[in-house]
């Protein structure tokens, strides 16, 4: 998959651009969605010019995204995109954000790159090859008691409005420590080591689809119940597998 690792680079570097020129502009547009999450121009600048470069470079594949859609679970190979996950982050200029690129071939990642170029991180994975950052192979830490584990978290608000916010301090309160840092530093903290256990409140396939492959290909587990719902997606636990089976028992994910 060489040539596909180099055309995601690619895609992702034409991304880190348009992001960082857009970054903390004081004429920075942001608009409000239909589910009241917020969107600005430079999402839509991004997941535009992707999918120009898929068209024009793999003109038999199709794409997925947040902003534009795309047909969920379609056969054959399908570009899932993220443009900015984390843009409450990115409009409040801070850098906890990240550009979420995923080839899917029938529904399964086969390629992954995830970009938080204001934090100059760039993750890649390919199934079967490991996963990445910065040209590095990394992996996921060997903490094996969740009273020893450091957890990486969504927003707390996320929990209360998704009823779960009681199982989820419940196991906040067990591990060692915890940090709130939006979804994709969550799971991709999973799959550096620097965190055991991560867990979004609730997201789409877009959302998951890149952060799962880099999870599992650092040596970790992931759950994603993305597909729970058509329209909000749902919960998604990353963890060093160690701590998996526990976890999920605590969270009540079955």
């Amino acid at each position: 998959m060489t040539d596909d690792l180099l055309l995601a680079q690619e895609l992702a570097d034409d991304a880190d651009r348009i992001a960082m020129a857009g970054f903390r502009a004081h004429d920075l547009r942001v608009d409000t969605k239909a589910d009241l999450s917020p969107v600005t121009a430079v999402d839509r600048a991004i997941e535009e010019r992707i999918r120009e470069r898929v068209e024009r470079d793999r003109p038999s594949h199709v794409v997925l995204g947040e902003e534009f859609g795309g047909e969920r679970g379609a056969a054959g190979w399908q570009w899932v995109i993220d443009p900015i996950d984390g843009t409450r982050s990115f409009v409040r200029g801070n850098e906890t954000w990240a550009i979420l690129i995923a080839l899917r071939r029938d529904g399964e990642t086969q390629l992954a790159v995830a970009s938080a170029p204001a934090m100059r991180l760039r993750y890649h994975a390919i199934r079967g090859q490991g996963a990445h950052l910065n040209g590095r192979r990394i992996s996921v830490s060997r903490i094996a008691r969740v009273e020893e584990a450091m957890i990486a978290h969504t927003s707390v608000r996320g929990f209360v409005r998704t009823g779960q916010i009681d199982r989820f301090t419940e196991l906040v309160a067990r591990c060692w420590d915890a940090r709130g840092v939006g979804n994709s530093l969550t799971h991709l903290m999973v799959a550096r080591g620097t965190a055991d256990i991560g867990w979004t409140s609730r997201a789409n396939v877009w959302d998951f689809a890149a952060l799962s492959l880099i999870v599992e290909e650092a040596g970790g587990r992931f759950t994603d119940r993305s597909g729970d719902d058509a329209v909000l997606g749902g919960t998604g636990i990353s963890s060093n597998g160690l701590l998996h089976d526990s976890v999920l028992q605590a969270a009540g994910v079955v």
